[in-house]
């Protein structure tokens, strides 16, 4: 099978089951073959993972072979409504680059209210004004230091732009329903988890820079993303490793404090409870 699909890591027909899972459920309520609101819960979960997987690739690639990889990131663009290699510069670059420091565009220490409810519901809008206030400055620095990166981010938000604007003159409002409802749930998403993953942890340690959220059944949906420690120390290695290099690299030495099994009571105990 590996000759036809060339996965390098065969825990990613997982990562293809929730790809195809999310497009079947994108496809069914657009077309209007079937809509109904009990569907609109998994689209956006779906979403959420599609965005996951995105950043999954964009660390480790996904197939062995370097066409099937280009193609896989304009498919993983279609999902998510944004280009691949939109998360580079402002994930890849900044973010493990300077992990919460000045040029961090999702740091925890943009502000600090004292009801910390708050932080969690105006982080996401801070988040998206750094990217976008950063982002055609960093496409003019990719012209100059990255040219092929340059134009493979040009050419997949040239494939987004079309996708989006064809299916909107189609039929503007399952557009905008469907698609940029769970489009909008995942990226409020996967930019608000930064908070919960390094609020109130120590940048600076070797260990206790990040929070984990290690339950067996939300890291299956996750592809493991809850093992956060362990993906900021080794961002290369793939998402089915990460359990096992946090059992013997992370966890006998980070605070038990910043190890969660369950991700709601996590972000209880972090926003809602009382200190």
């Amino acid at each position: 099978m590996r000759r036809i699909v060339p996965l390098r890591h065969r825990e990613d027909w997982r990562t293809l089951g929730f790809l195809a899972a999310l497009f079947a459920l994108l496809v069914v309520q657009w077309s209007g073959v079937c809509r109904h609101w009990l569907l609109l819960p998994p689209t956006c979960a779906l979403a959420f993972v599609a965005c996951v997987i995105k950043h999954n690739h964009m660390h480790c690639r996904t197939f062995a072979n370097r066409a099937w990889n280009r193609a896989f990131e304009h498919l993983l663009g279609v999902a998510t409504g944004q280009a691949a290699t939109s998360i580079v510069a402002v994930h890849n670059e900044r973010h493990h680059g300077g992990n919460n420091r000045e040029d961090d565009c999702v740091r925890c220490a943009q502000f600090g209210f004292a009801r910390r409810w708050l932080n969690l519901l105006v982080f996401p809008f801070v988040a998206v004004w750094r990217v976008q206030r950063h982002r055609a400055g960093d496409l003019h620095r990719w012209r100059r230091e990255r040219p092929a990166l340059y134009r493979r981010s040009v050419r997949e938000r040239a494939v987004v732009f079309v996708f989006v604007t064809v299916l909107a003159v189609a039929d503007w409002r399952a557009t905008l329903l469907y698609l940029g409802g769970p489009w909008l749930f995942a990226h409020w998403a996967i930019v608000t988890i930064n908070l919960l993953q390094h609020e109130g942890c120590d940048p600076a340690s070797a260990h206790d820079h990040s929070r984990n959220i290690t339950g067996r059944s939300i890291n299956w949906l996750c592809l493991n993303n809850g093992f956060h420690t362990a993906h900021h120390e080794r961002p290369a290695l793939h998402w089915s490793r990460l359990p096992a290099y946090h059992r013997q690299h992370v966890a006998p030495w980070i605070g038990a404090v910043l190890n969660e099994r369950s991700l709601c009571a996590a972000a209880w105990r972090q926003f809602f409870a009382p200190r």
